[in-house]
């Protein structure tokens, strides 16, 4: 079977969803533009004014993990600072991994003025970070943050940098941990370099056990699908050899992992927990596994940051911008002329990536096989 076009709305009704995605756009560009107006710019705080830091990221596990570099690197340079993470639903449960955050709280992404009401309650802050590149929604909640100064991104034709007080320019050609690193080096950090780590109690390794996440998220999320017969084969290979699988996903990818456990030829060596882990239990899964092989998603990120010898498959999406940042990661790219073709999560409207199909069984098998007899 190939890659089916499910609808992320039933991962998380926030995430992926089209209608916001066009309220974000035609009322929220106007609106960014007309609170940059009222907009006083007040410049850069010095270093050691910083006692109160507020992060903003509304979506998406694997950008939340990233950003426990640039939050490691923050409280680096203000050990004494309370920093108050604000989350979206589907990332939540990530933004708890993360070390050094003080505060999380979540916000009702469809409901703004709930939203809203809920960030001018929390308090005041020398300075307020957004993360996200191109939410409209994310730039007017930090224009009417209790924050002395705003930072956030200026990314090319998404036209919603006008509230903050510090503009920094987004790069596609850049991995995205080094555009949140721009961020600090706005406010006069120039030494950002942490690499991802998250607050995980890991267990000792277990043998001959594998975790293998199938399916992507976001408003593109088929694109980054591989073809379910190839994952079969796959998980065939490493079970003819003794290895246990796990396959991890969401609650609504239930169905399709049970669907493919029972193609395997020796489906008892596959263990479906899609759906019944929370985020850090399959991240405590995930560190007590010999290898992780996934697509390019919040996991792999997961993965990647839990230093877990690791394969992720990449097509629509290149590396260079979303690979892992491990050392004991393998990367596996489908080259093709017209990849990548997603940068911020949304640009493409392929209907048929060759790019994920150009990835062969033999060459995950191969690159299994070097990270396991490493």
């Amino acid at each position: 079977m190939s890659a089916s076009k499910t609808k992320p709305s039933k991962r998380h009704p926030e995430r992926g969803n089209r209608a916001l995605r066009l309220v974000d756009r035609y009322v929220g560009i106007p609106l960014s533009f007309g609170l940059g107006l009222l907009r006083r710019k007040r410049g850069r705080l010095p270093e050691d004014d910083v006692r109160t830091a507020a992060f903003l990221q509304t979506a998406a596990i694997g950008d939340t993990v990233l950003s426990s570099g640039i939050i490691k690197d923050f409280k680096k340079t203000h050990p004494h600072s309370h920093i108050t993470f604000f989350t979206g639903s589907s990332n939540y449960e990530a933004a708890g991994l993360i070390s050094g955050v003080d505060t999380i709280i979540k916000l009702p992404i469809k409901n703004p003025l709930k939203a809203l009401k809920l960030i001018r309650r929390s308090g005041t802050f020398d300075i307020w970070f957004d993360l996200g590149p191109w939410p409209r929604f994310n730039a007017a909640l930090s224009f009417f943050a209790r924050a002395k100064t705003t930072v956030g991104f200026q990314t090319e034709g998404q036209y919603r940098h006008y509230p903050y007080d510090v503009a920094i320019k987004h790069s596609p050609l850049k991995h995205e941990i080094d555009n949140y690193r721009s961020l600090l080096k706005g406010i006069g950090i120039s030494d950002a370099a942490a690499l991802p780590t998250l607050n995980i109690d890991a267990g000792p390794i277990q043998k001959k056990q594998i975790v293998i996440h199938l399916f992507p998220g976001g408003s593109r999320a088929y694109l980054k699908e591989w073809e379910e017969s190839r994952w079969v084969e796959l998980i065939a290979l490493f079970t003819d050899k003794g290895y246990t699988v796990f396959l991890t996903g969401a609650a609504s990818d239930r169905e399709r992992a049970s669907a493919i456990k029972a193609r395997v030829p020796d489906p008892d060596q596959v263990f479906v927990v899609a759906g019944s882990l929370t985020l850090r239990k399959v991240a405590e899964l995930l560190s007590s596994s010999q290898l992780t092989i996934s697509v390019d998603t919040g996991i792999m990120h997961l993965a990647s940051a839990l230093g877990c010898n690791l394969i992720s498959l990449h097509g629509p999406t290149s590396p260079k911008r979303w690979g892992p940042l491990n050392n004991n990661a393998i990367h596996l790219y489908g080259d093709r002329n017209c990849s990548p073709c997603i940068n911020l999560g949304f640009e493409s409207n392929c209907d048929d990536p060759k790019c994920m199909t150009a990835i062969s069984v033999e060459e995950v098998f191969a690159a299994a096989n070097r990270l396991l007899h490493s």
